[in-house]
């Protein structure tokens, strides 16, 4: 046997791997596992995020079923023309997801309980010719209207002061009378109703000024709130204000009359008018508006997100326009469709 041949025994008996071969194999075993762990984390992301989706989206949903409610109900039981959409409140929240600021939206309107017919207004004291229902829990929101102006008030017990019978009334204990006492509130005035009305007011309604806000948490988590009575608290000293949904990071508003739609509802008369308003009365009655929500995910490293100045979050939109009630009353007198 040749040397060659004793070469290749030897050599074919002490076969392997080489350094490179093995570093090659490495190589590729860690290509293929990051390539498998990416896909399990991506995997475990996009589960976390469709029950994150869902929640935001249903967040929005509720938010706008609930704010398109109250504003179609609007106005309910307040003179045609009269502005019952809050003035000053665009941009008065806090920043959203685009940084602009978020609005703020109020509304007002009285409930389903029937008017008293004020007969009298001497200072803070108040009188009605029939006496308060079930529906004056005193103290309360009310709503003193004429023919052509309202005014929200906080209304309490008369205390100790005199109820006078008013004319036709029957005597004092067939009338109402509630105070209206000055600082008590922001509506009320210190020289009382007749310091703000131009002509006497003529009713008295159970009513509600309806707010909403984009609120933030002490960590920052951004949730939409409601108060049924424009953000003060309920009489016995705890906060109206409710969280509707959390995670609701921008609400926006624009307001529609006969000129288009703007930011801000703008002024509602028709003067001395009313009795025949012209074409100019009826293009300032907000007659839709249109909200946006925006709404975001609160769990954190998931696929789709978005940056905004507000955070890193899977987001989502809804934008609906809403015709109050009132309103379409107010334009279908003018058509003659009503």
């Amino acid at each position: 046997m040749s040397v060659k041949s004793d070469r290749k025994k030897e050599q074919g008996g002490q076969g392997g791997f080489s350094l490179i071969e093995l570093l090659v194999a490495m190589t590729v075993t860690l290509i293929i596992t990051g390539a498998v762990f990416q896909l399990v984390t991506a995997g475990q992301s996009t589960f976390r995020k469709e029950p994150e989706l869902a929640d935001r989206q249903q967040n929005i949903r509720v938010s706008m079923d609930l704010i398109s409610q109250d504003v179609y109900r609007a106005g309910y039981g307040i003179p045609e023309f009269a502005q019952v959409f809050t003035r000053s409140l665009n941009a008065a929240g806090p920043a959203g997801s685009t940084g602009q600021a978020t609005d703020i939206l109020e509304l007002l309107l009285a409930s389903e309980c029937p008017a008293l017919q004020v007969c009298e207004v001497n200072g803070s004291q108040l009188t009605t010719m029939e006496p308060l229902s079930t529906c004056y829990t005193l103290p309360t929101l009310v709503i003193l209207a004429n023919d052509q102006e309202w005014h929200p008030m906080w209304a309490e017990e008369p205390g100790g002061g005199a109820t006078s019978s008013c004319a036709g009334g029957g005597g004092p204990s067939s009338n109402g009378h509630v105070t209206v006492p000055p600082g008590q509130s922001s509506w009320n005035p210190p020289g009382g109703p007749n310091s703000i009305f131009t002509n006497p007011p003529l009713w008295m309604l159970a009513g509600q000024v309806i707010r909403y806000r984009v609120n933030l948490e002490a960590d920052g988590t951004p949730n939409l709130e409601r108060s049924p009575f424009a953000g003060q608290d309920y009489p016995d000293g705890t906060s109206s204000w409710v969280i509707i949904a959390r995670g609701v990071e921008d609400l926006q508003v624009q307001y529609e009359n006969g000129t288009g739609w703007h930011d801000d509802p703008g002024a509602v008369s028709c003067g001395t008018n009313c009795g025949a308003p012209a074409q100019a009365e009826f293009d300032t009655v907000v007659r839709r508006v249109r909200v946006l929500l925006s709404a975001r995910s609160t769990a954190a490293n998931l696929t789709g997100q978005t940056t905004s100045s507000v955070g890193t979050a899977v987001r989502g939109q809804l934008v609906t326009e809403i015709a109050p009630r009132m309103a379409v009353t107010t334009l279908g007198m003018f058509t003659g469709e009503l």
